[in-house]
């Protein structure tokens, strides 16, 4: 049994102030967790948390590819559950409500998603109904009620921007295009030089775009622009609601992380800095609180550059952070 070379953490705010109304976050307990193998790759992005507050982390072993195990943990930092993820496009996964995951494969034109129980067993596979508009999928969410929303990009013929709904059995019920997704898709295509790197910058936007299920029903699905914008979304594939979030300070980069609880919107940013003389300045990840129905900025948060590593979960009242 080996130690995962990362802390998890539970972070709680100081009195200390910074700025106008950002407060710092420092760790207050630390649980090392163990599992079996060896994983020097560390944790991939995104991680997820459900609302029992258990947390899904892959971790990367050895060599190419970002092969590793799929854990579920408890909220003691306990291993429950482990999901092979082999054969699954790289961290494409999905918390179902059950604590189980789903997972998606690609095989020339078609897509299977494997439903994995809460045991972490393999159980059955649907194949995905082909939208009308064909996309490499790059996000997955499940809906309380079984749904499950998937996003990502078409490229080719052009860079086309996309998200569909599909109910438990794989028939798509809705495919839709969010509003802002064009700008997206018309930066990426005024570039003549496809790997140029402001071409690269726009198609990462889509790539490294997060969904997740929030604890009232529907699922949100974030740009990760500056500011970052949430997409509320409802089973039937309405758009409940579209936040923007701005970093503390105004300042800063989506990093990957975004949660939904109580009503609390969080998203997780990382400093933006091009200092050569303090780069441990550098190393700070901040998060915005904000109300998740109206959008109103709620709170502000710096971590301690020791503790400012991927959220795992977030719980209010008070705001309290879980990270490894």
């Amino acid at each position: 049994m080996n130690n995962i070379p990362a802390v998890f953490a539970l972070l709680c705010v100081t009195a200390l102030p910074m700025g106008a109304q950002t407060k710092i976050l420092v760790a207050k307990s630390r649980t090392p967790i163990r599992v079996a193998g060896d994983y020097p790759g560390g944790v991939a992005y995104p991680t997820a948390c459900d609302e029992q507050g258990r947390l899904y982390v892959k971790l990367i072993e050895a060599g190419p590819g970002m092969i590793g195990p799929l854990f579920r943990l408890s909220s003691k930092g306990a291993v429950e559950a482990q999901f092979d993820t082999s054969g699954a496009l790289i961290n494409r996964y999905a918390v179902r409500p059950d604590g189980g995951v789903i997972m998606i494969y690609v095989g020339g034109y078609s897509k299977v998603m494997d439903i994995f129980t809460s045991d972490g067993t393999r159980g059955s596979s649907v194949q995905l109904e082909r939208p009308l508009t064909p996309f490499s999928p790059l996000q997955l969410a499940v809906f309380r009620s079984g749904e499950m929303l998937i996003a990502g990009l078409q490229y080719n013929p052009g860079y086309k921007a996309s998200t569909a709904i599909y109910d438990p059995i794989g028939r798509l019920v809705k495919q839709l295009v969010l509003d802002g997704d064009a700008e997206i898709e018309h930066a990426i295509e005024v570039g003549n030089d496809k790997d140029s790197p402001a071409r690269q910058q726009h198609i990462g936007t889509i790539d490294t775009s997060v969904a997740i299920a929030g604890d009232d029903g529907l699922v949100y699905l974030m740009r990760p622009t500056s500011p970052a914008v949430v997409y509320a979304i409802s089973a039937a594939g309405e758009v409940a609601r579209k936040i923007t979030v701005t970093p503390p300070g105004s300042t800063g980069s989506p990093q990957f992380g975004l949660r939904v609880s109580k009503n609390r919107l969080v998203v997780q940013f990382r400093r933006n800095c091009g200092s050569t003389i303090d780069s441990a300045s550098c190393r700070s990840s901040m998060y915005s609180v904000v109300d998740a129905t109206t959008g109103k900025e709620l709170a502000a948060y710096e971590a301690d550059p020791e503790v400012a590593g991927p959220m795992m979960c977030y719980a209010p009242d008070p705001d309290r952070f879980f990270t490894f």
